[in-house]
């Protein structure tokens, strides 16, 4: 059986198999998927750390494989450790300042107390009794660190661990490593955090369309499959939460064909229609359009006009063409149009920062704009009663109510709804503690192709509000 006894936490090793997170190369990998998937979580954790010291109230569950001691249960306290003893170092993760600034003032008591952990150990012969111990302690509820595991964490662990089948999660895999309409934060959020239960729901409502027999075979047979851009569009927007149980059940929506697949024929099997729809070929129905596009413009053939090639959404030029088609129009846009123009001149693969904090100054200045055109109040009291300023997020979020109706415009909704929740991200491209690591870390950095990908979620609602 298990013994006890307290060891170094520089010489326990993460898990790189978390269930919360897909599969990680390194230690950093694995700290950084933890923080994306619960960033809220992890920072309580390690703000707990930093106050009170660890309190050994629940051991760490390790798993002793040769020379190495992988904690099975406690990742997340591990990994909080490893950051504040600095075994990697603090400023090569997202964190906040305020915690940055709380390690620096620890003293050497701090460390010395807190070297060590109590661990119950296994062997690698238990390793059944050690997951059985952690699979009934993530049924808890617990808020103090264990929370339970997630949909996704669930059905990792069930796949992986007793071989059930989970094409959901196969799917989800492969979307979160081959999916062209996602950005680097939604990858890292989604492969911990993600409804599976709707996911399941849609494909079991779409596989017929796809010409298959089964849900499993779409994430089997993932990306090479007709209307690519369909099935990518409904993971999508179940990340985002646009679509949820309501939706897929609707009696009076074809849930499938109101995402662009074409309708099953009374008269033809799944089976017979498989032959005739070859993988990865035509994405009949496709009736995305590009963001910023104007009746009679240059995005199709219109009557005798010359179609413009299209650009990938990830494509720094399918960027740049969305801002050229953008025309602010209405009061106080003058510095809109003129940020505009900077935008449109920034070669955003070269200079992203450049672009995030235009695209953020943009956003703040045209929401005042809405509000001001619509009479929406600036400002907002406080619980301690005293007026503010509305925040950034604030402002949004009144503004997309504004323009959906409250959610009564269901067309409205589905475009805008997805602008917002991107920005409202506490972590997200454009928050202040993004903005802040950007200007300020010196290791800390965004890719171009998560810039595009992000501009084209959120543009509609820039677009809406000019």
């Amino acid at each position: 059986m298990s013994k006890f006894s307290t060891l170094k936490v520089k010489d326990l090793s993460l898990d790189l198999k978390n269930f919360r997170t897909v599969p990680q190369k390194d230690e950093a990998g694995a700290i950084r998927a933890m923080i994306a998937t619960r960033s809220d979580r992890f920072i309580a954790v390690m703000e707990s750390l930093i106050k009170d010291g660890y309190l050994p109230t629940e051991t760490i569950i390790v798993l002793q494989t040769g020379a190495k001691n992988i904690v099975k249960e406690g990742n997340r306290r591990i990994a909080c450790l490893k950051l504040i003893h600095g075994i990697h170092k603090p400023s090569n993760f997202d964190l906040p300042s305020s915690v940055l600034e709380s390690i620096a003032t620890l003293g050497d008591k701090w460390f010395e107390d807190n070297e060590e952990v109590g661990c119950s150990i296994f062997s690698l012969s238990e390793a059944d009794v050690a997951d059985r111990i952690v699979t009934l302690a993530h049924g808890k509820g617990e808020k103090a660190s264990r929370d339970p595991w997630p949909s996704v964490a669930r059905a990792r662990h069930n796949r992986d661990q007793r071989n059930v089948a989970e094409p959901g999660l196969d799917l989800l895999e492969k979307y979160l490593k081959f999916g062209q309409n996602i950005t680097g934060h939604q990858r890292e959020t989604w492969a911990g955090d993600y409804k599976l239960s709707v996911l399941d729901e849609a494909m079991s409502k779409i596989y017929k369309n796809l010409g298959f027999t089964s849900s499993a075979e779409i994430a089997a047979n993932y990306p090479k499959i007709s209307n690519l851009h369909e099935v990518e569009s409904i993971l999508l927007d179940i990340g985002l939460d646009l679509i949820d149980f309501t939706k897929i059940r609707n009696p009076k929506l074809d849930f499938a064909t109101s995402y662009g697949l074409k309708a099953i024929p009374p008269s033809v099997t799944g089976a017979s229609r498989v032959a005739t729809s070859p993988s990865g070929a035509a994405r009949s129905g496709n009736t995305a359009k590009t963001p910023g596009a104007k009746p009679g413009g240059t995005t199709g053939n219109v009557g005798s006009k010359v179609a413009v090639a299209a650009r990938a959404i990830a494509d720094p030029l399918h960027v740049k063409r969305t801002l050229e088609n953008f025309t602010p129009r209405g009061l106080n846009r003058q510095k809109v149009v003129s940020i505009r123009d900077e935008m449109k001149s920034i070669k955003l693969d070269k200079h992203p920062i450049a672009f995030c904090l235009l695209l953020r100054t943009v956003f703040e200045i045209s929401a005042k704009a809405y509000c001001h055109d619509h009479s929406i109040g600036s400002k907002v009291v406080d619980k301690n009663g005293k007026r503010r300023e509305k925040t950034l997020r604030e402002q949004l979020k009144e503004v997309t109510s504004h323009l959906t109706k409250n959610k009564t415009n269901t067309e409205a909704t589905r475009l805008l709804h997805g602008a917002y929740m991107e920005l409202a991200k506490p972590d997200g491209i454009l928050s202040i503690t993004t903005l802040n690591q950007l200007v300020h870390s010196p290791s800390f950095a965004l890719s171009s192709t998560d810039i595009c990908i992000m501009f084209g979620n959120i543009f509609p609602l820039l677009e809406q509000m000019n």
